[in-house]
C-alpha cells in the first residue's frame, strides 16, 4: 500500500472526493506493510518511528498546512445552515474566528516536522477533516437514537449514551455538562464538530438564537465558556477532545487493519484494539 492509498480509505468512509484543507500528503511513500498512527506526531515520534522499524506514520492534527487549515472553518456555516440557522446569520458567526485562524496560520511553522519526516525518509501524512466528519456522525447518530426513544430525554441521557460508547469508556475524561443541568431536557440537539476545530461562543450563540437547545463540542474555551454563560440561553455538552476526536479515528484504524496492514497506536484511547488485542 502506498500514502495516496492511506489518504484514500480515509475519505472513502465520508464518501469525501477532494482532499480536505487541513489533510496532507507531506512525504509520499509506497511498499507500506507497518504504520505508527498519533494524534499528534512531531519530530521525536517520527525518530522513533524510524528506529522502530515503521513503513509509515501518520498523524490525526495537521502540522504542515496551518497556512491553509483554517478554510475547513468554513464548514461551520453549512453544519449551522442544515440545524436552521440562516446563511447570513451562520456566516456573521463563523466569521470572527475564521478570521482568527486566518493570522494565526501565517505564525506557526509549517515545515519543522515534515522536514524532519523528509530528512528521516519516513513518508508522513496527516487526516484531520475526514475523520472528524466521521466522528461527527458517530455521535450524532447516538444522540438521534436516545431522541427517537424519547424526545424528552433529558442532557444526562444524551451524556450518558456517548460516555457509554467504548471510547470513552477507555478514557480518562469525561463527557461533561457544562451549560445546562443533567435533569433538563435536551430538546434539539446538535454535534458542531468535523469543521477544524470547535465554533466557540459565536457558532454555540447562533445555533442558541435559531431554535438548537443543546450544542455538543469535543472541546470548548474557558473564555468562550464563560462567555456562553454570561450571554447566551443554551445548552452544552463537551465530549473531551481526545474521546471526540477517537470516535472517528478508531474506525479508521479498524479499515486499516482490515486492509491488511499493522497499525501501532499511540493512544489507549484512539485504539479499537486496546483492550481485547489488535484486531486483524
Amino acid at each position: 500500500m502506498d500514502t495516496a492509498e492511506l489518504m484514500d480509505i480515509a475519505l472513502a468512509l465520508v464518501d469525501c472526493e477532494a482532499l480536505p484543507a487541513d489533510s496532507a500528503i507531506y512525504v509520499p511513500g509506497e511498499a507500506i506493510r507497518r504504520v505508527l498512527f498519533g494524534l499528534d506526531i512531531g519530530a521525536g515520534e517520527l525518530v522513533m518511528a524510524r528506529q522502530l522499524g515503521y513503513d509509515a506514520v501518520i498523524a490525526h492534527h495537521p502540522v504542515g498546512v496551518p497556512h491553509q487549515a483554517w478554510r475547513v472553518f468554513e464548514k461551520h456555516v453549512d453544519l449551522l445552515m442544515g440545524a436552521g440557522v440562516p446563511e447570513d446569520a451562520a456566516r456573521a458567526a463563523v466569521a470572527p474566528k475564521l478570521e482568527a485562524l486566518r493570522v494565526e496560520g501565517q505564525i506557526r511553522n509549517y515545515e519543522q516536522v515534515p522536514l524532519a519526516a523528509r530528512w528521516l525518509g519516513m513518508p508522513f501524512l496527516n487526516v484531520h477533516c475526514p475523520l472528524d466528519e466521521l466522528g461527527r456522525r458517530v455521535m450524532q447518530r447516538v444522540v438521534d437514537d436516545v431522541l427517537a426513544r424519547d424526545p424528552d430525554a433529558p442532557l444526562g441521557a444524551v451524556a450518558d449514551a456517548l460516555a457509554n460508547l467504548p471510547e470513552a469508556q477507555r478514557a480518562q475524561t469525561e463527557v461533561c455538562v457544562l451549560l445546562g443541568a443533567a435533569g433538563d431536557r435536551a430538546g434539539k440537539v446538535v454535534v458542531a464538530h468535523g469543521a477544524y476545530t470547535n465554533g466557540g461562543y459565536h457558532v454555540a450563540r447562533a445555533y442558541f438564537d435559531h431554535g438548537v437547545d443543546t450544542v455538543i463540542y469535543i472541546h470548548l474555551s474557558p473564555a468562550d465558556l464563560q462567555c456562553l454563560r454570561e450571554h447566551a440561553d443554551g445548552q452544552l455538552i463537551v465530549t473531551g477532545h481526545i474521546v471526540g476526536d477517537a470516535f472517528g479515528i478508531a474506525p479508521y484504524i479498524r479499515a486499516l487493519r482490515n486492509a491488511g496492514l499493522e497499525v501501532d497506536v499511540l493512544s489507549d484511547v484512539l485504539d479499537p484494539g486496546f483492550e481485547s488485542g489488535q484486531e486483524a
